[in-house]
């Protein structure tokens, strides 16, 4: 009876877990995902990988919700075709910039003492709709220095825009007020490309593929209710991006799919990213 109280116990803790999205119930990946950081660096299951790829995600909210780092991962694990072994490691905080991250939550210094091939690095939302007041420039110049003689490629996370419905375009007190999505959109990319071209940067151009999906007819939402954070079907087409990015393939042949994104939304979504 006593072995029975504890595993009622220990069931009602994890309905808890699942239920407030500290833990996510299981859907078929290597890694669970969580709603923060993995404390270990993440290693896809690739038997017959040619070369291994290590990973930082550099970033806020947008990067930890859903787990871009744990789906990149586990697509990484799931593609029968993929050669490339991906460690990937996310360093991120709650509604931070590139700026707090390097100075006061130990991202630039974790990136120091491991090997890392890439950093990417995702800068607060709407950064691109405040050229007068932050200088984005500089954050992402200070990166740059700190990063490159330690042989680390920065990459830019390109942002996507807030969806249809945001509250920033119809509040007055926000820069974006009176605009939509897909001027917004097309603010965060040429930005972003500005700031690639003075850096000689490389862009990993997600904020593209939300658009894309945003214009599709029938596509999945790749926002969430508060049309800010990305919907699952959202995080999946960051993770796709990337996955393509990093190892040159489509995804296409990976099995692994987050719970609730159907196998035709998904084939959507790699579809929509571009290749």
């Amino acid at each position: 009876m006593a072995l029975l109280r504890v595993l009622a116990v220990v069931a009602g803790l994890v309905a808890i877990l699942f239920v407030t999205g500290v833990v996510r119930p299981p859907e078929g990946g290597q890694y669970p995902r969580y709603e923060h950081d993995h404390d270990e660096v993440m290693v896809s299951k690739t038997p017959h990988a040619a070369r291994t790829v290590t990973v930082a995600l550099v970033g806020n909210s947008i990067t930890f919700h859903n787990d871009l780092a744990a789906m990149l991962v586990n697509l990484a694990s799931s593609d029968p075709g993929n050669t490339t072994r991906l460690q990937v490691k996310g360093l991120t905080y709650p509604n931070a910039t590139l700026d707090e991250l390097r100075m006061q939550r130990g991202a630039l210094s974790w990136i120091q003492s491991h090997h890392v091939d890439y950093a990417v690095l995702q800068e607060h939302s709407i950064w691109y709709d405040f050229p007068h007041s932050y200088d984005a420039l500089g954050a992402f110049t200070a990166w740059d220095e700190a990063l490159r003689p330690q042989g680390v490629t920065p990459l830019l996370f390109e942002d996507w825009a807030d969806g249809d419905g945001s509250g920033v375009y119809t509040d007055d007190k926000d820069p974006t007020f009176g605009s939509n999505s897909e001027k917004d959109a097309a603010n965060s990319a040429n930005a972003t490309a500005a700031l690639a071209k003075s850096l000689g940067l490389q862009v990993v151009s997600v904020g593209d593929a939300f658009e894309a999906a945003r214009e599709t007819s029938g596509a999945p939402d790749v926002w969430g209710p508060d049309h800010h954070h990305a919907s699952v079907a959202g995080t999946y087409l960051a993770a796709v991006v990337f996955y393509h990015f990093l190892t040159g393939r489509t995804a296409a042949e990976a099995t692994y799919r987050p719970s609730g994104l159907s196998a035709r939304d998904a084939a959507t979504l790699i579809r929509l990213a571009g290749y």
